[in-house]
C-alpha cells in the first residue's frame, strides 16, 4: 500500500515556501506527513519582491532593505511621501529560497521530491497525485502550478505585467537610498502603460526595473534599450550590471479558485491570489496562507475559502478599461497618487479599505471610462456573484 501524506504540495515556488515557513513554526504539524513535489529543486530563480508592510514585520528577517519615503513621478506630477508607521521592503530571492529549504531539510516530517506533476485527482476522501514516475496519495494538496487554460478564455482578458531588471553598481554615489521609487511613468508610453521602478540598496546601488502593464511581451533588446535610456536621464552612465531577472505575471481577474474542491486548493498564482490590477503576490500569499493553514487545522473543506469580494468588481473595471485603452495607465495611476493619501492607496490595493475609502479612490479616477466599463462588464458581475 503506498504512504498517504497528510498533506502534499504541488510546486515549490514562494507560495509553497511560505507556508512552510509558517508550518514548521506551527506544532500542529509537527507529526504531520508533508511531501512537496518540484520539479527543479536546485535552481533557483532570482527574482525580487517587494511589498509595503508595517514596520515591524513578520518577514523582517529576510528583508534585505526597506524604506521609509516613498517617490512617485507621473507627466505632471512628483510626489514624495514618508510613510510614517510603514515601509517598503525587499526580498530577495535566493536567501529567501536557501533560508526556508535549509530549515525543510531539517524536518524528519517533510519531504522533497524531485518531479513533474501530470495530474490531480480529489476522489473525496484522499486525493491522488499523479507525476511522470510516480503515484502519491494525500489527505489534502496544495497546487501552486498554474493551469495556463485562463490564457484562452474570452470572458476574461488578460493582460501582462512584464519586466526587465537590473541591479547596478554605480562608481559614485547616484542614489538616494532612502527612498524607493514606486512608480516613474516620465519615460514615453509608447501607447501603453510603461514604467520604473527604482529600489535602491545604498547609494550606488540599485534595482532598476523596466516594467510594462500590456497585452504583448517585447524583444529582449527592447527592455534593455529602455533601460540604458533611462539611466542616462538621470545621469547615470558608469555602473556595472551585477544581476538580472526577469519575469512575466498574468493580471486577470479570471476565477481560479473555481478549481478548487473540498481537498485540493490552489494558491499563488495559480489560486488567483495575484492582485489583477498591480501583479503584487507576496503580500497576499502572506494573509491567505493563514486562512488556509486555519482550514487544514480545523480540518474543514478548501470550498470555504473565497479570494472574490467586492474588490474584484473594482480589479475587474481596471482590467478592462486598461485592456481596452492601455494609453491611460499613466493618467489612472497619476490621478490615484495625486488625489489620496498613500496609506489609503496602500490599504485599497491590499484589499484592506472601508468602503468610504473606496468612494474617495473611484472619485479620483476618470468617471465617464470607468462607467461605462462597469455597465459593459454587468452581466459578467451579475454571473459571478450569483
Amino acid at each position: 500500500m503506498k504512504k498517504k501524506y497528510d498533506l502534499i504540495f504541488c510546486g515549490g515556488g514562494l507560495s509553497t515556501l511560505i507556508f512552510l515557513n509558517k508550518i514548521i513554526s506551527d506544532n500542529y504539524f509537527n507529526n504531520k506527513s508533508i511531501l512537496v513535489i518540484e520539479k527543479d529543486l536546485n535552481t533557483i530563480p532570482k527574482k525580487t519582491w517587494s511589498f509595503w508592510d508595517k514596520k515591524d514585520s513578520y518577514w523582517d528577517d529576510f528583508t534585505v532593505k526597506s524604506w521609509d519615503n516613498i517617490f512617485f513621478k507621473g507627466k505632471n506630477e512628483i510626489i514624495e511621501k514618508n510613510l510614517t508607521s510603514m515601509n517598503y521592503k525587499m526580498i530577495k530571492s535566493e536567501s529567501f529560497y536557501n533560508h526556508i529549504y535549509d530549515k525543510v531539510k531539517r524536518q524528519p516530517n517533510i519531504k522533497l521530491k524531485k518531479g513533474i506533476v501530470l495530474d490531480i485527482e480529489d476522489l473525496n476522501d484522499s486525493v491522488i497525485v499523479k507525476s511522470k514516475t510516480q503515484t502519491f496519495i494525500a489527505d489534502k494538496v496544495l497546487n501552486s502550478i498554474p493551469d495556463e487554460s485562463y490564457k484562452n478564455n474570452l470572458k476574461f482578458p488578460v493582460l501582462l505585467q512584464h519586466f526587465v531588471g537590473w541591479t547596478i553598481k554605480t562608481n559614485k554615489p547616484a542614489f538616494d537610498d532612502d527612498t524607493a521609487t514606486l512608480m516613474d511613468f516620465s519615460i514615453d508610453q509608447k501607447n501603453e502603460t510603461r514604467f520604473f521602478y527604482v529600489l535602491p540598496t545604498s547609494k550606488n546601488e540599485a534595482l532598476v526595473e523596466f516594467t510594462l502593464f500590456s497585452k504583448h511581451l517585447l524583444s529582449n533588446s527592447e527592455y534593455e534599450i529602455e533601460i540604458k535610456k533611462y539611466l542616462k536621464s538621470l545621469e547615470i552612465n558608469d555602473y556595472k550590471i551585477n544581476l538580472k531577472e526577469n519575469g512575466v505575471i498574468p493580471m486577470t481577474c479570471f476565477p481560479f479558485d473555481n478549481a478548487n474542491t473540498k481537498n485540493i486548493i490552489n494558491i499563488g498564482t495559480a489560486g488567483g491570489w495575484t492582485k489583477p490590477s498591480t501583479g503584487y503576490t507576496f503580500r497576499f500569499i502572506d494573509k491567505y496562507s493563514n486562512s488556509i493553514i486555519s482550514l487544514i487545522k480545523s480540518d474543514k473543506s478548501f470550498d470555504n475559502f473565497k479570494v472574490k469580494s467586492r474588490f474584484w468588481l473594482y480589479d475587474l473595471i481596471f482590467i478592462d478599461v486598461l485592456y481596452n485603452m492601455n494609453h491611460l495607465g499613466s493618467v489612472i495611476f497619476e490621478n490615484l497618487f495625486r488625489k489620496n493619501k498613500f496609506k489609503t492607496i496602500f490599504r485599497f490595493l491590499d484589499n484592506e479599505s472601508s468602503f468610504r475609502e473606496e468612494l474617495g479612490i473611484i472619485h479620483s479616477m476618470p468617471k465617464w471610462i470607468f462607467i461605462k466599463s462597469f455597465f459593459k462588464n454587468l452581466p459578467k458581475i451579475i454571473s459571478s456573484y450569483l
